[in-house]
């Protein structure tokens, strides 16, 4: 579920940032450093991880009677924690996504995809990917600490509805900051009744590391 819906994401901002880069003079490729959890908050909050893999995205533009390609790599780190839920033994309802954007810079500019995404249309853009997930409103935000810097993470409330049926209400934690020339974004998702779940999502902010 989580892999769909970063591929997703980061396709949509891809996409939506194209017209910004004016005429293009060669082939460029931009890469993000991986964005990961500490084994240390791992082992904290009983998360485990699920994959961390890179998502390269080709893109073709047209300009002056040329066409060039930029290859941008991003990079996807999904974990899970397995809880009991529903009377249906451990499921993996509880889910924590960190993905990196790079900056990319054209002609003495530098743009990044996920620099002008508020909380809120991150959010959307999550969420949008899944058929199972709806009624999304936003309900707090905190100022917390990712990456050693003060970012605000938003928390809103949605429906959802897993891809073996089960059906529960859900918080939406989404937060991002801009470093080391990439944009890293994380997001949260799990059940409203699971006590202790934002307190771990918090942990898990704390934990991540992007870059040297």
């Amino acid at each position: 579920m989580t892999r769909r819906v970063a591929a997703g994401v980061l396709l949509a901002l891809l996409v939506v940032t194209s017209g910004c880069t004016g005429v293009l003079s060669g082939p460029l490729t931009f890469s993000a450093s991986e964005a990961t959890v500490s084994d240390a908050a791992l082992e904290e909050t009983g998360y485990e991880h699920n994959s961390t893999k890179a998502m390269n995205v080709s893109r073709t533009f047209s300009a002056a009677g040329q066409s060039k390609e930029v290859e941008v790599t991003n990079w996807i780190s999904e974990y899970h924690q397995k809880v009991g839920f529903g009377g249906l033994g451990e499921q993996k309802v509880s889910v924590f996504a960190v993905f990196s954007s790079p900056q990319v810079e054209v002609l003495g500019q530098s743009f990044n995809p996920l620099a002008k995404y508020s909380n809120q249309q991150l959010a959307q853009q999550f969420t949008s990917q899944l058929r199972s997930v709806n009624d999304v409103r936003k309900v707090d935000s905190q100022n917390r600490t990712m990456l050693g810097k003060t970012t605000q993470v938003s928390k809103f409330e949605a429906s959802v509805r897993t891809a073996v049926g089960i059906e529960f209400d859900a918080y939406v934690h989404v937060t991002k900051v801009e470093h080391e020339g990439d944009h890293v974004v994380a997001i949260a998702v799990y059940p409203q009744k699971l006590p202790g779940q934002e307190d771990d999502v918090y942990r898990l902010l704390r934990g991540i590391e992007h870059g040297e």
